[in-house]
């Protein structure tokens, strides 16, 4: 028998190890010798202080973890976090589009003024939206009486505004923007000096603290409860602090999201400008909606934003600013102009991938550069934004199966293979900087049915570029991949068009191919190949580099404006460089199906091949399928 108490060990945060730590710490006691806890009331006293110390260390846990933002997994506790590396989360946004109006009033005034939030309503999957001019907007009249203006801002949103009487003698006052889906980047703050006097003054977003005095009119926002926005005003020290009596008046629109993306037509709710004869063209389909930071993009950007510190220095900061002001970008890449090619100095290059379509429009871009980055960058440094370069990776698979083995089709197993391998191209590529792996896709395309025996896959690189019709001109096609030298195989092909031959005659359905490094323009007649042009061009093996110099294409076969170029690859691991993205789209994906029977020799074909968009001048020998 134990004369002394041991001491209870509380080191322990599982349950059943906590309940024999007491166990043990109260059979060591001289009251409870030779005492059965199992067989007593008394276990279930003991299992209540154990679940009692469990729940406790559980919550403490979890309190711990909410004190870090790495580990904090509740939003209002991300979000207090963030606020310490001074990173506000990103609200709703609402897409934008740009529309040209032209009213034709049956007066003849002077000048027609287009008011700030004047309503236009579009629909987007039979669903009607508002979207609401930015800003004010004056139409002068042209030589034929007819009013104009271009390029007119439309935001997405309902406008909203919410008044709020200041009073300094409460100090739990707050300026709360009660909507969720308060779009951040359309609020106007503007403090009225009182309800007899309408004399309002409009405060700006304070993103310097550095050049704010005690006069300043700013103010400065913050997430607050339920994902809700806190306004907030000086202290007479740093910003100007309103005073009883002052009507804070908030407005902003209040949006829907990336719902809104892709609105083409657009018509007004009401009169514009007084005028009920309103011509509305689209410049371009509304774009740059997005949801609000989640969580995991505010532990994400919060640090990187601190990094930064909301100016553009470095490539990393113009980045960081991007993804942070446009939520729409679903990936960005940077680059200076020193190492551009051919380099230019005191630029940087940027290239934006939107989450909606594959380009930015002209205005979007313009809103980059001048609202975003304009008041962050360095001044002698101009930055230039460039669509993202789109290489697609064409997929030539032949299947070995055994229908013996299956109770599906050829034509059922084709289609869930070419549903593997787009959904490969989905996951795995489509940013900048995405690699294309071989054999994963491999693994993937093998295990997609168990009657799949074996398969042999051939990859190439596709780009598709738009030439001057009947005008010789120069194209630069960069694959940035090795391209394998093969004598007496071209590994160059491409979509069909019309050309001259030396002769001056008009030939059709003609292509590219190369022979030694040197481009020419052929056609077929039966199984013989015709040169029509010798030299059109060069290809560096090296460098992946397709270089057309007196490429004069009269016609496009298709009847496209695009031709596109196919080259074999060295390796079949395909890497990107800089602003090039890679994808895998569904005219791209070739699947022959061999039926072996059990008997792993293709005694059967059943050939489904889907068509490609391009025109393979050479095919990989297939012989063993």
């Amino acid at each position: 028998m134990s004369t002394t108490s041991s001491k209870l060990k509380v080191s322990e945060l599982d349950f059943d190890v906590i309940k024999s730590n007491l166990k043990n710490f109260m059979g060591d006691q001289n009251e409870f010798a030779d005492y059965d806890f199992d067989a007593s009331a008394l276990s279930v006293l003991l299992d209540l202080l154990a679940y009692n110390t469990h729940y406790n260390a559980f919550y403490l846990n979890m309190i711990i973890n909410e004190m870090f933002l790495d580990t904090a997994s509740i939003r209002n506790s991300v979000v207090s976090r963030a606020k310490h590396l001074g990173y506000t989360p990103q609200s709703v946004r609402g897409s934008k589009a740009y529309v040209d109006l032209t009213i034709t009033p049956q007066d003849a005034p002077a000048t027609i003024v287009i008011e700030k939030d004047t309503q236009f309503s579009s629909s987007v999957d039979g669903i009607s939206y508002i979207f609401a001019t930015s800003n004010s907007v004056t139409l002068n009249v042209n030589s034929n009486g007819i009013y104009t203006t271009a390029n007119v801002e439309l935001n997405q949103g309902i406008p909203l505004t919410h008044k709020y009487t200041a009073n300094t003698t409460n100090p739990d006052q707050k300026f709360i923007l009660p909507n969720s889906n308060t779009d951040t980047s359309t609020l106007t703050v503007q403090i009225q000096t009182s309800a007899e006097d309408s004399t309002t003054f409009t405060y700006a977003l304070a993103n310097d603290t550095t050049t704010v005095g005690a006069t300043s009119n700013v103010y400065f926002l913050e997430e607050s409860e339920d994902g809700r926005y806190e306004v907030l005003f000086g202290d007479d020290v740093i910003g100007r602090k309103p005073v009883t009596g002052n009507i804070v008046l908030l407005s902003s629109l209040i949006a829907d999201a990336n719902n809104t993306n892709g609105a083409t037509t657009f018509a007004p709710v009401g009169s514009v400008g007084g005028y009920s004869t309103v011509t509305v063209s689209t410049l371009g389909s509304a774009s740059g909606g997005a949801e609000r930071d989640s969580i995991s993009k505010i532990k994400f950007n919060a640090p990187r934003s601190f990094q930064a510190q909301n100016r553009a220095v470095t490539i990393n900061d113009y980045k960081r600013i991007i993804e942070r002001d446009y939520p729409a970008a679903e990936s960005v890449v940077v680059w200076g102009g020193e190492t551009n090619d051919p380099p230019v100095y005191g630029k940087v290059y940027l290239a934006v991938k939107p989450t909606s379509g594959l380009t930015l429009s002209t205005s979007t871009k313009n809103y980059i550069k001048d609202t975003i980055l304009s008041n962050r960058n360095v001044v002698s440094v101009s930055p230039e934004i460039t669509d993202p370069d789109y290489l697609y990776v064409t997929i030539d698979t032949a299947v070995k199966y055994d229908s013996t083995n299956t109770t599906l089709t050829a034509g059922s197993i084709e289609s869930l293979l070419t549903n593997t391998i787009y959904q490969y191209g989905q996951s795995e590529l489509g940013l900048f900087a995405d690699q294309f792996r071989y054999s994963p896709l491999i693994k993937k395309i093998d295990e997609t049915e168990p009657a799949i025996e074996s398969s042999l896959t051939t990859i190439k690189l596709r780009r598709s570029f738009a030439p001057t019709l009947n005008v010789a001109s120069s194209y630069t096609l960069k694959f940035s991949n090795e391209i394998p030298t093969i004598e007496g195989i071209s590994q160059v092909s491409s979509t069909q068009f019309s050309h001259y031959d030396d002769a001056d005659i008009l030939r059709t359905e003609c292509s590219l191919q190369e022979s030694n490094g040197v481009l020419q323009v052929f056609r077929t007649s039966g199984s013989t190949k015709i040169v029509v042009a010798n030299n059109v061009g060069a290809i560096t093996y090296s460098s992946g580099n397709v270089a057309l110099t007196t490429f004069k294409p009269i016609v496009i076969t298709d009847g496209t404006a695009n031709v596109d170029v196919t080259v074999s690859l060295e390796s079949n691991d395909i890497s990107p460089l800089r602003e090039q993205i890679l994808l895998i789209s569904n005219n791209d994906i070739s699947i022959s199906m061999y039926d072996t029977g059990g008997t792993g020799a293709g005694a059967s074909i059943s050939n489904t091949t889907t068509s490609t968009t391009t025109t393979e001048t050479t095919s990989t020998s297939s012989s063993s399928y």
